[in-house]
């Protein structure tokens, strides 16, 4: 079935609206969470001072702890230093913008960057499928499937990088597989020369230099473009062999130069197998099985849909069907066996696209059979296949839960730290302390209160465990104090420790007090 480019325009313009609309809609609902606070000190303090340092709202002054986060791209010359966060500073760098243009902050200012970056991914992803398939309605599915993702709704409401890593991964993916695929012919006698020699497009490669490096300022998971290129070849060569009976084909030369390459960096670079234990090693995390269809209502439909979606595109684009496959298949292993990381959401945000392609070629390929059975009936069939495949397979049944991203209550996943802060703030008196992750202090800002914090982000073993031991010493000093702790914290307080609060320290029980958060007290004579 064909479309016109003014109905595809339409078309296009009501998935952006739609999505648009589902990323900014009440976008300060929640309170911050979690890493979330990472980025508001960083931003705010950076506002404030011009330099990546993280700013303590508590006392309205830059914090003391120190705040470097060390990655490959945090050298001096990048705004680093020991007591700065340069990580994805040029995402806080728009948060900063948005500070300035909108002074009044609040959750909404914070995160509007993010779901900036995620309208402008709606139309990345339209691109990308439109250039791996070939076919307009397949990247209309493909949009319409991310606007309406509760997974990039999520990560687009969050001042986290996520939003903006995802689309820059994507865009990077697809102009390496430009530099080693395209077919495209330049002026430059000398680019020409080299394709016809060695198959890939110099022409490309500034886009894939300026991409790749971006892509790996924001987060270091841009590196496993390694293993999806490395499987990409593998397969390709297999086929070449198996159609022209060539065993020493282009592919297999990349192969064997990508692993040259590989052997001389762990020969070259003395630390090179300590760098890869912190981020490989042999873990089972199937619970990323479940996370990855999360966006659908029927698992098992998706899974169909996206073989099927395989199949049809190695059929009509053999490579291009081959390296998405290969970039989702073997990106998602590596998540499940052997990232050294907890399996969160976060880590496999990224892959979404190349699922979403996947799934859209199938819908597409699934459509077109029924339709082509039931020709009878005229392009109806087709259509309302269409349809019902649309409406079956994303998980739309999470925009009417009880608490998602627009609403809250005390069974939310997501703690209600603006809340909870708001009850003390009003509660405690002068003299209380309060044994707190600092990194929260924007919910008690200006409230100078005596602070005591644990689960730092450094190893500064002294203080990143709460323990009964320093619990005591804490009540023995302070005859009035607060605990104020989530389910997010329980890596950082010992059992000893959550014990004594429990037979010693008194539960706040209070309405506004409820869910994943919870707040303890004392008072001594």
């Amino acid at each position: 079935m064909r479309i016109s480019k003014k109905k595809t325009l339409i078309i296009l313009v009501a998935v952006l609206l739609l999505g648009t609309f589902l990323r900014f809609y009440k976008l300060g609902e929640l309170s911050f969470s979690a890493d979330e606070f990472l980025g508001v000190n960083v931003a705010y303090g950076y506002l404030q001072t011009g330099e990546w340092k993280r700013w303590d709202f508590n006392f309205d002054k830059l914090a003391d702890d120190k705040a470097y986060f060390k990655t490959f791209f945090d050298f001096d010359f990048w705004g680093g230093g020991e007591d700065t966060y340069t990580r994805a500073w040029i995402y806080n760098w728009q948060v900063v913008q948005a500070l300035k243009f909108l002074p009044a902050g609040g959750e909404s200012v914070y995160r509007i960057v993010s779901a900036f970056w995620g309208v402008i991914t709606i139309l990345v992803v339209y691109y990308v499928t439109k250039a791996f398939t070939g076919n307009k309605i397949i990247s209309l599915i493909s949009a319409f499937l991310f606007a309406v993702s509760p997974d990039g709704i999520i990560f687009d409401r969050k001042i986290r990088m996520y939003a903006m890593f995802l689309p820059v991964f994507l865009l990077f993916s697809y102009f390496v597989y430009q530099f080693f695929e395209s077919r495209k012919f330049f002026g430059s006698e000398s680019a020409n020369k080299i394709k016809a020699l060695t198959g890939v497009n110099i022409m490309y490669l500034i886009p894939v230099i300026l991409l790749g490096l971006l892509s790996l300022h924001l987060h270091l998971l841009s590196v496993n473009i390694i293993p999806a290129l490395l499987l990409y070849f593998l397969i390709l060569a297999l086929w070449e062999f198996e159609n022209n009976k060539i065993f020493l084909n282009r592919y297999t030369v990349y192969i064997l130069l990508a692993s040259i390459s590989i052997g001389l960096f762990f020969t070259l670079y003395s630390d090179a197998l300590n760098l890869l234990k912190s981020f490989v090693s042999f873990n089972n995390h199937f619970s990323y099985m479940e996370k990855i269809f999360s966006d659908y209502a029927d698992k098992m439909l998706a899974l169909i849909l996206m073989v099927t979606g395989a199949i049809y595109l190695f059929k009509k684009k053999i490579k291009a069907g081959v390296y998405v496959s290969s970039s989702f298949l073997a990106i998602f292993l590596m998540a499940v066996f052997f990232w050294n990381r907890n399996a969160g959401e976060q880590y496999i945000f990224f892959l979404k696209p190349f699922q979403i392609i996947l799934l859209a070629a199938g819908i597409y390929f699934a459509a077109g059979f029924i339709g082509n059975n039931f020709k009878r009936y005229g392009k109806k069939v087709y259509l309302a296949s269409l349809l019902v495949m649309l409406l079956l397979l994303p998980n739309y049944a999470y925009f009417f839960q009880e608490n998602n991203v627009y609403r809250q209550n005390s069974k939310s996943d997501h703690p209600n730290y603006r809340k909870v802060f708001d009850y003390f703030l009003k509660k405690r008196n002068a003299e209380d302390v309060l044994i707190t992750r600092n990194f929260r202090n924007y919910y008690f800002a200006g409230a100078q209160v005596d602070l005591v914090t644990f689960g730092g982000e450094r190893n500064e073993k002294e203080t990143r465990e709460l323990t009964k031991k320093r619990l005591k010493k804490i009540r023995e000093e302070n005859p009035l104090g607060w605990i104020i702790w989530s389910e997010n914290d329980e890596n950082f307080i010992s059992k000893n420790a959550e014990k004594y609060m429990d037979e010693e320290l008194t539960r706040v029980s209070n309405s506004e007090v409820r869910g994943k958060v919870m707040i303890s007290r004392w008072e001594d004579e």
